[in-house]
């Protein structure tokens, strides 16, 4: 028996040092009341979105607080995508049920409907609105990528051969890549020419995103890795290795220099791109990472995660620091000119007695010499009148 307690003792102290410290959880932004699907974080950091298998849409203010701002109950099942333009302005949902959903925000943080749009037989996997909160890009599982154009209530097809699990669009909406539960990346142009591939992944491709100049495309496998693609020349730049399972979800700064990826297992994992190394490894707090994004600022990030090991609380996005060390610019020192007569230069040195002029002297012109000589005269001939007169000596003999 007491073999059996310490053995048992011994188990439950080695899954309690492998566990995340709590100090690690900034804070957690919860009210679902079922698994999270999808998050995400507008450019301006303004405000943030979490999906849900319950249907449901949260969303936050990005303060300190992180204050709710309102729940969107349109969806009868789960929501599989959000995208929220760079203003946070509008926000635009995706499901299961094979609906589209778009919202306004007001300058006063009021959330009101927009729009209803059916545009798949299915569900649909991925969305993008554009910066203009015009155009809408999304993925089925239809096998159909739509460009929507939400004013105007027309959309184009692109037929792909596999359901579409997620897309990533370029900002001048010229160029549409897609995963389609392959190892292969597609690159579409806005007409539905297939531009060409991009070929790595031993496995599934779950997740991609693209950099903000739209050099780089990163990519999440079920092959536990990260990629890192060129997107001119369709060359892979670097593979990121790290996780111990699938990797299900991946994010990129704004700067483009770090990646955040989340798997299957909870495991969160913060790169430097360039330098292909970790910067930050967060595990054993919860499970299925299923969205993950950075702050603007890139101190923090976000991460969906569902059944924590150690309670049941509700679940919710979770906010970690970054570890990712920002330096401070200095502010430009101001140089103070010190005005010195006749172009003298402080501390410059002296010729007898007196400073040395750096300046060449100023020529005088020849009215100002007539000025400078006619009053030397005067005084001259000031100084012959104040002369005192010698006396006479009364005892000189003649």
């Amino acid at each position: 028996m007491k073999h059996l307690l310490a053995i048992i003792f011994s188990y439950f102290t080695i899954v309690g040092f492998a566990q995340q410290p709590k100090s690690e959880i900034l804070f957690k932004l919860q009210g679902h009341s079922d698994d999270l699907e999808c998050m995400a974080v507008s450019e301006n950091g303004k405000i943030i979105a979490s999906g849900s298998w319950d249907g449901m849409v949260n969303l936050f203010t990005n303060d300190s607080f992180y204050t709710p701002i309102s729940s969107l109950l349109d969806h009868y099942s789960a929501v599989n995508c959000i995208s929220i333009t760079p203003n946070a302005k509008v926000i635009a949902t995706g499901g299961t049920d094979g609906k589209v959903f778009t919202y306004l925000i007001d300058s006063f943080g009021s959330v009101i409907k927009d729009k209803t749009i059916f545009i798949h037989r299915m569900s649909v996997n991925s969305i993008v609105i554009d910066p203009s909160g015009k155009l809408l890009f999304t993925g089925s599982n239809d096998g159909t990528i739509s460009y929507y154009d939400i004013y105007k209530a027309k959309d184009k097809k692109i037929n792909n051969t596999n359901p579409v699990s997620c897309i990533a669009v370029s900002r001048d909406r010229r160029s549409i890549y897609c995963s389609d539960n392959t190892n292969i990346i597609k690159k579409y142009d806005i007409t539905g020419k297939l531009i060409g591939t991009y070929e790595g992944h031993l496995d599934q491709v779950n997740y991609i995103a693209l950099s903000r100049d739209n050099k780089k495309l990163i990519s999440a496998s079920s092959d536990k890795t990260v990629k890192v693609w060129n997107t001119e020349t369709r060359k892979l730049e670097k593979t990121l290795t790290g996780h111990d399972w699938k990797v299900i979800s991946v994010a990129i700064s704004l700067n483009g220099k770090y990646a955040v990826s989340g798997s299957n297992d909870g495991s969160i994992i913060v790169w430097d791109i360039d330098e292909q190394k970790i910067i930050k490894l967060i595990e054993n707090i919860g499970t299925n990472a299923r969205g993950v994004a950075f702050s603007n600022d890139n101190t923090k990030i976000f991460a969906t995660l569902n059944y924590q090991p150690d309670s049941f609380e509700t679940k919710g996005i979770l906010v970690f620091k970054s570890g990712i060390e920002i330096q401070k610019k200095e502010p430009p020192k101001i140089q103070i000119k010190q005005k010195t007569p006749n172009g003298v230069k402080p501390n410059a040195p002296k010729q007898n007695g007196k400073p040395n002029p750096t300046s060449p002297p100023i020529e005088k012109s020849d009215t100002a010499k007539k000025i400078i000589k006619k009053t030397s005269e005067i005084e001259i001939s000031e100084d012959k009148k104040k002369a005192p007169t010698p006396k006479k000596d009364d005892n000189r003999q003649d």
